[in-house]
Protein backbone atom coordinates (compact mmCIF):
# COMPACT_ATOMS: atom_id res chain seq x y z
CA UNK A 1 0.00 0.00 0.00
CA UNK A 2 2.86 2.40 0.77
CA UNK A 3 4.38 1.73 -2.67
CA UNK A 4 1.11 2.60 -4.36
CA UNK A 5 0.93 5.90 -2.46
CA UNK A 6 4.45 6.82 -3.58
CA UNK A 7 3.61 5.94 -7.18
CA UNK A 8 0.45 8.07 -7.03
CA UNK A 9 2.43 10.98 -5.67
CA UNK A 10 5.03 10.56 -8.41
CA UNK A 11 2.30 10.51 -11.05
CA UNK A 12 0.71 13.65 -9.63
CA UNK A 13 4.09 15.41 -9.55
CA UNK A 14 4.73 14.36 -13.12
CA UNK A 15 1.31 15.58 -14.29
CA UNK A 16 1.71 18.83 -12.36
CA UNK A 17 5.12 19.46 -13.94
CA UNK A 18 3.83 18.64 -17.40
CA UNK A 19 0.87 20.98 -16.95
CA UNK A 20 3.11 23.87 -15.93
CA UNK A 21 5.44 23.24 -18.90
CA UNK A 22 2.48 23.20 -21.28
CA UNK A 23 1.09 26.38 -19.75
CA UNK A 24 4.46 28.05 -20.19
CA UNK A 25 4.44 27.01 -23.85
CA UNK A 26 0.87 28.27 -24.24
CA UNK A 27 1.86 31.56 -22.62
CA UNK A 28 4.86 32.02 -24.94
CA UNK A 29 2.79 31.21 -28.02
CA UNK A 30 -0.05 33.47 -26.87
CA UNK A 31 2.35 36.31 -26.14
CA UNK A 32 3.79 36.01 -29.64
CA UNK A 33 0.32 36.02 -31.17
CA UNK A 34 -0.82 38.93 -28.99
CA UNK A 35 2.34 40.87 -29.88
CA UNK A 36 1.75 40.32 -33.59
CA UNK A 37 -1.86 41.45 -33.21
CA UNK A 38 -0.76 44.48 -31.23
CA UNK A 39 1.75 45.45 -33.92
CA UNK A 40 -0.95 45.23 -36.58
CA UNK A 41 -3.32 47.37 -34.49
CA UNK A 42 -0.62 49.95 -33.73
CA UNK A 43 0.28 50.19 -37.43
CA UNK A 44 -3.36 50.66 -38.39
CA UNK A 45 -3.91 53.26 -35.69
CA UNK A 46 -0.74 55.09 -36.67
CA UNK A 47 -1.92 55.27 -40.28
CA UNK A 48 -5.31 56.53 -39.13
CA UNK A 49 -3.76 59.06 -36.78
CA UNK A 50 -1.39 60.35 -39.44
CA UNK A 51 -4.26 60.86 -41.82
CA UNK A 52 -6.17 62.75 -39.12
CA UNK A 53 -3.44 65.36 -38.55
CA UNK A 54 -4.58 68.56 -40.19
CA UNK A 55 -2.91 71.78 -41.20
CA UNK A 56 -4.47 74.70 -43.04
CA UNK A 57 -3.11 73.33 -46.32
CA UNK A 58 -4.12 69.74 -45.64
CA UNK A 59 -7.57 70.14 -44.13
CA UNK A 60 -10.46 68.59 -45.98
CA UNK A 61 -14.16 69.24 -45.99
CA UNK A 62 -15.70 67.13 -43.27
CA UNK A 63 -19.32 67.83 -44.13
CA UNK A 64 -19.95 64.34 -45.59
CA UNK A 65 -18.80 62.46 -42.49
CA UNK A 66 -21.46 59.86 -43.21
CA UNK A 67 -22.12 59.04 -39.55
CA UNK A 68 -25.16 60.01 -37.55
CA UNK A 69 -26.08 59.37 -33.96
CA UNK A 70 -29.43 59.33 -32.22
CA UNK A 71 -30.66 62.89 -31.54
CA UNK A 72 -30.10 63.61 -27.87
CA UNK A 73 -27.22 61.09 -27.81
CA UNK A 74 -25.86 60.69 -24.27
CA UNK A 75 -23.37 57.84 -24.74
CA UNK A 76 -22.28 55.65 -21.84
CA UNK A 77 -23.11 56.79 -18.33
CA UNK A 78 -19.84 57.33 -16.39
CA UNK A 79 -21.64 56.50 -13.13
CA UNK A 80 -22.86 53.15 -14.47
CA UNK A 81 -19.38 52.32 -15.79
CA UNK A 82 -17.76 53.24 -12.47
CA UNK A 83 -20.25 51.21 -10.46
CA UNK A 84 -19.88 48.18 -12.74
CA UNK A 85 -16.10 48.24 -12.42
CA UNK A 86 -16.27 48.80 -8.66
CA UNK A 87 -18.46 45.74 -8.23
CA UNK A 88 -16.16 43.55 -10.31
CA UNK A 89 -12.69 44.61 -9.19
CA UNK A 90 -12.89 45.54 -5.52
CA UNK A 91 -13.51 42.02 -4.20
CA UNK A 92 -10.33 40.20 -3.16
CA UNK A 93 -9.85 36.48 -3.73
CA UNK A 94 -7.55 33.97 -2.11
CA UNK A 95 -4.97 32.75 -4.59
CA UNK A 96 -5.13 28.98 -4.95
CA UNK A 97 -3.26 26.73 -7.40
CA UNK A 98 -6.25 27.03 -9.75
CA UNK A 99 -6.13 30.83 -9.61
CA UNK A 100 -2.39 30.81 -10.31
CA UNK A 101 -2.97 28.60 -13.35
CA UNK A 102 -5.72 30.96 -14.55
CA UNK A 103 -3.45 33.96 -14.09
CA UNK A 104 -0.61 32.22 -15.95
CA UNK A 105 -2.87 31.77 -18.98
CA UNK A 106 -4.51 35.16 -18.57
CA UNK A 107 -1.24 37.10 -18.52
CA UNK A 108 -0.49 35.87 -22.04
CA UNK A 109 -3.69 37.18 -23.57
CA UNK A 110 -4.95 40.72 -24.22
CA UNK A 111 -7.11 41.71 -21.26
CA UNK A 112 -10.18 42.49 -23.30
CA UNK A 113 -10.12 38.99 -24.85
CA UNK A 114 -10.31 37.00 -21.62
CA UNK A 115 -11.47 39.27 -18.80
CA UNK A 116 -14.78 37.73 -17.78
CA UNK A 117 -15.40 40.54 -15.31
CA UNK A 118 -15.39 43.08 -18.12
CA UNK A 119 -17.64 40.84 -20.20
CA UNK A 120 -20.05 40.41 -17.29
CA UNK A 121 -20.15 44.18 -16.85
CA UNK A 122 -20.60 44.60 -20.64
CA UNK A 123 -17.45 46.75 -20.74
CA UNK A 124 -15.27 44.63 -23.06
CA UNK A 125 -16.11 47.00 -25.90
CA UNK A 126 -15.51 50.56 -26.97
CA UNK A 127 -17.19 53.07 -24.69
CA UNK A 128 -18.48 56.48 -25.76
CA UNK A 129 -18.36 59.24 -23.15
CA UNK A 130 -20.14 62.46 -24.12
CA UNK A 131 -18.80 65.74 -22.70
CA UNK A 132 -20.56 69.08 -23.39
CA UNK A 133 -18.49 71.64 -25.32
CA UNK A 134 -20.09 75.06 -24.77
CA UNK A 135 -16.78 76.90 -25.17
CA UNK A 136 -13.56 76.61 -27.15
CA UNK A 137 -15.01 76.12 -30.66
CA UNK A 138 -14.53 78.80 -33.32
CA UNK A 139 -15.55 79.00 -36.97
CA UNK A 140 -13.76 81.34 -39.40
CA UNK A 141 -16.30 82.00 -42.11
CA UNK A 142 -13.85 83.60 -44.57
CA UNK A 143 -11.74 80.45 -44.91
CA UNK A 144 -14.42 77.94 -43.78
CA UNK A 145 -12.19 76.52 -41.04
CA UNK A 146 -13.42 75.34 -37.68
CA UNK A 147 -11.00 75.19 -34.74
CA UNK A 148 -11.60 73.11 -31.62
CA UNK A 149 -9.69 73.82 -28.39
CA UNK A 150 -11.73 72.50 -25.47
CA UNK A 151 -10.12 71.89 -22.07
CA UNK A 152 -11.82 68.96 -20.31
CA UNK A 153 -9.98 69.32 -16.98
CA UNK A 154 -10.75 71.63 -14.07
CA UNK A 155 -8.72 73.57 -11.53
CA UNK A 156 -8.83 70.78 -8.94
CA UNK A 157 -7.98 68.02 -11.45
CA UNK A 158 -5.71 69.62 -14.08
CA UNK A 159 -4.14 66.35 -15.27
CA UNK A 160 -7.25 64.32 -16.08
CA UNK A 161 -10.40 64.57 -18.17
CA UNK A 162 -13.38 65.26 -15.92
CA UNK A 163 -16.36 63.26 -17.17
CA UNK A 164 -18.81 64.07 -14.39
CA UNK A 165 -18.84 66.22 -11.26
CA UNK A 166 -21.73 66.16 -8.80
CA UNK A 167 -22.00 68.31 -5.66
CA UNK A 168 -24.66 67.75 -3.00
CA UNK A 169 -25.19 69.81 0.13
CA UNK A 170 -24.94 73.55 0.93
CA UNK A 171 -21.78 75.61 1.10
CA UNK A 172 -21.13 77.68 4.20
CA UNK A 173 -18.94 80.44 2.84
CA UNK A 174 -20.06 83.87 4.12
CA UNK A 175 -22.94 82.17 5.94
CA UNK A 176 -21.40 80.54 8.99
CA UNK A 177 -18.19 80.34 11.00
CA UNK A 178 -16.03 77.22 10.84
CA UNK A 179 -16.85 76.02 14.38
CA UNK A 180 -20.59 75.91 13.62
CA UNK A 181 -20.51 74.73 10.00
CA UNK A 182 -21.04 71.03 10.59
CA UNK A 183 -23.66 71.42 13.33
CA UNK A 184 -25.68 73.75 11.09
CA UNK A 185 -25.62 71.32 8.18
CA UNK A 186 -23.06 72.90 5.90
CA UNK A 187 -21.81 69.55 4.64
CA UNK A 188 -20.93 68.83 1.03
CA UNK A 189 -20.30 65.58 -0.81
CA UNK A 190 -18.44 65.93 -4.10
CA UNK A 191 -18.51 62.99 -6.50
CA UNK A 192 -16.04 63.14 -9.39
CA UNK A 193 -15.54 60.69 -12.23
CA UNK A 194 -12.44 61.37 -14.31
CA UNK A 195 -10.71 59.72 -17.25
CA UNK A 196 -6.97 59.09 -17.27
CA UNK A 197 -6.00 58.52 -20.92
CA UNK A 198 -3.25 55.87 -21.02
CA UNK A 199 0.01 57.19 -22.54
CA UNK A 200 -1.54 60.68 -22.74
CA UNK A 201 -1.17 61.81 -19.14
CA UNK A 202 -1.60 65.57 -18.68
CA UNK A 203 -3.19 65.85 -22.13
CA UNK A 204 -6.65 67.15 -21.36
CA UNK A 205 -7.43 69.59 -24.18
CA UNK A 206 -9.27 68.34 -27.26
CA UNK A 207 -7.79 69.97 -30.35
CA UNK A 208 -8.56 69.88 -34.04
CA UNK A 209 -8.78 72.12 -37.09
CA UNK A 210 -10.66 71.24 -40.23
CA UNK A 211 -12.51 72.68 -43.18
CA UNK A 212 -16.27 72.85 -42.79
CA UNK A 213 -18.53 74.05 -45.58
CA UNK A 214 -21.07 76.82 -44.92
CA UNK A 215 -23.88 74.29 -45.36
CA UNK A 216 -22.33 71.99 -42.78
CA UNK A 217 -21.70 74.93 -40.46
CA UNK A 218 -25.38 75.83 -40.65
CA UNK A 219 -26.05 72.44 -39.07
CA UNK A 220 -23.76 73.30 -36.17
CA UNK A 221 -26.36 75.43 -34.40
CA UNK A 222 -27.43 73.41 -31.39
CA UNK A 223 -26.01 71.44 -28.48
CA UNK A 224 -22.37 70.76 -29.35
CA UNK A 225 -20.53 67.99 -27.51
CA UNK A 226 -17.40 65.87 -27.72
CA UNK A 227 -17.53 62.09 -27.84
CA UNK A 228 -14.52 60.22 -26.46
CA UNK A 229 -14.32 56.74 -27.95
CA UNK A 230 -12.23 54.63 -25.58
CA UNK A 231 -11.72 51.22 -24.00
CA UNK A 232 -10.90 50.61 -20.34
CA UNK A 233 -7.54 48.97 -19.62
CA UNK A 234 -5.76 47.78 -16.45
CA UNK A 235 -5.92 48.89 -13.69
CA UNK A 236 -9.39 49.86 -14.97
CA UNK A 237 -10.51 51.85 -11.93
CA UNK A 238 -8.84 53.77 -9.10
CA UNK A 239 -10.87 55.27 -6.29
CA UNK A 240 -9.82 57.81 -3.64
CA UNK A 241 -11.61 59.63 -0.83
CA UNK A 242 -10.57 62.95 0.71
CA UNK A 243 -12.06 64.84 3.63
CA UNK A 244 -11.60 68.51 4.52
CA UNK A 245 -12.75 69.95 7.83
CA UNK A 246 -14.36 73.40 7.92
CA UNK A 247 -11.96 76.33 8.04
CA UNK A 248 -12.28 80.10 8.25
CA UNK A 249 -11.64 80.36 4.53
CA UNK A 250 -14.06 77.53 3.67
CA UNK A 251 -16.54 76.90 6.51
CA UNK A 252 -17.87 73.71 4.93
CA UNK A 253 -17.32 70.06 5.82
CA UNK A 254 -16.33 68.55 2.45
CA UNK A 255 -15.92 64.91 1.45
CA UNK A 256 -14.62 64.29 -2.07
CA UNK A 257 -14.82 60.89 -3.75
CA UNK A 258 -12.85 60.57 -6.97
CA UNK A 259 -13.13 57.63 -9.36
CA UNK A 260 -10.49 57.46 -12.09
CA UNK A 261 -11.21 55.37 -15.18
CA UNK A 262 -8.07 54.21 -16.99
CA UNK A 263 -8.62 53.89 -20.74
CA UNK A 264 -7.13 54.08 -24.20
CA UNK A 265 -8.74 56.90 -26.17
CA UNK A 266 -9.06 55.73 -29.76
CA UNK A 267 -10.91 58.66 -31.32
CA UNK A 268 -12.72 61.89 -30.49
CA UNK A 269 -15.74 63.24 -32.35
CA UNK A 270 -17.42 66.61 -32.44
CA UNK A 271 -21.19 66.18 -32.65
CA UNK A 272 -24.35 68.20 -32.66
CA UNK A 273 -26.07 66.19 -29.97
CA UNK A 274 -29.43 67.85 -30.47
CA UNK A 275 -29.61 66.97 -34.18
CA UNK A 276 -27.59 63.76 -34.07
CA UNK A 277 -25.00 65.00 -36.58
CA UNK A 278 -21.30 64.11 -36.47
CA UNK A 279 -19.43 67.23 -37.56
CA UNK A 280 -15.89 65.84 -37.32
CA UNK A 281 -13.83 62.83 -36.33
CA UNK A 282 -10.13 62.40 -35.63
CA UNK A 283 -9.77 65.11 -32.98
CA UNK A 284 -7.00 64.46 -30.47
CA UNK A 285 -5.78 65.29 -26.97
CA UNK A 286 -3.00 67.83 -26.37
CA UNK A 287 -1.60 69.58 -23.30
Amino acid sequence: MLLVQHEDQAVRDHVHGSLLMRLQNIKQASVSAAYALLCMCVTAQAQTASSAVTTPAQTKDLAPVGIVVTPGFTGDDPVAVRDALARKFTDSKTLSFTHRVEDLIGDALPKTLHDSALMDAKLSRDLAFVVPAPYGIRYRSKVHVMTVDVDLSDSDHPDTVVLKRTITGPRGRKLVVAAEAKSKGYIQNIDIIELDPVNKHNKTTVHGRFVLSPDAFSQEDGDLALVLICRVVPPYLTMTKDHTDPSNEEPTDITTRTATLHANVGDIWLINREKGIVLAKGLHLVK
